[in-house]
């Protein structure tokens, strides 16, 4: 990318290339955002062919200072540029992302992981949506010939037990497998209600001070 200025009276557009950064917007917009005085009406400036030209007028001296300032003025352009821009939410808007993020928060919080006893040892399983429906989908049929078949010496599970950093696989019984749901369930349900409780938090909230103080750990 080439480093450039085009001032365009006629279009009333100005383009400002440097440092593989890129600025555009009015005339007016970019006096307001470069806060230098300048003297020139039209700019058409070109540091890869060195050419120069100032008030439709070619072949003018390269480099030219003014021209030079304004290209190391880029990042100073295009941040009074997005400053200028800036459109403050409202602090309904806010509490809507920070719904957004409790809502998150919470999904993450029932997927991320729960604790069951249900073989007589602390272990830790997955809790996502897949794991959530199959397990379910087994407990449906844990009386039936079918499970007693699939499963001969238990329905496989993996799990992280306490101490462990490796996942390992439990095989469950019948009767495993009910309170291995109960579990499960127990956890959703846990996990729903401190959701609940950071909502009641955000519907309360007055001030985005407040807002920000509810922390979703």
């Amino acid at each position: 990318m080439q480093n450039i200025i085009i001032l365009d009276t006629n279009n009333d557009k100005v383009i400002v290339q440097a440092q593989e950064k890129v600025y555009m917007d009015t005339i007016n917009n970019f006096f307001v955002d470069y806060g230098k005085e300048i003297e020139y009406k039209s700019i058409d400036y070109n540091c890869g062919t060195e050419s120069c030209w100032l008030n439709g007028v070619a072949f003018q001296q390269y480099p030219n200072e003014i021209c030079e300032d304004i290209l190391k003025s880029i990042d100073e352009l295009i941040a009074k540029k997005a400053a200028r821009e800036y459109i403050a939410l409202t602090f309904d808007e806010l509490k809507a992302i920070k719904l957004s993020e409790v809502d998150a928060w919470t999904e993450s919080k029932i997927t991320g992981g729960f604790i069951s006893e249900c073989t007589g040892e602390i272990v830790r399983y997955d809790s996502d949506k897949d794991t959530q429906l199959t397990m379910q989908g087994i407990a449906l049929n844990v009386s039936t010939e079918r499970f007693k078949n699939e499963y001969p010496d238990g329905c496989p599970v993996r799990g992280y037990k306490e101490g462990e950093t490796v996942k390992t696989i439990q095989y469950l019984n019948a009767s495993q497998v009910y309170t291995w749901c109960a579990d499960l369930s127990s956890h959703v349900g846990a996990c729903k209600q401190q959701g609940w409780s950071k909502q009641a938090e955000v519907a309360a909230a007055l001030s985005k001070e407040e807002l920000d103080a509810i922390i979703l750990d």
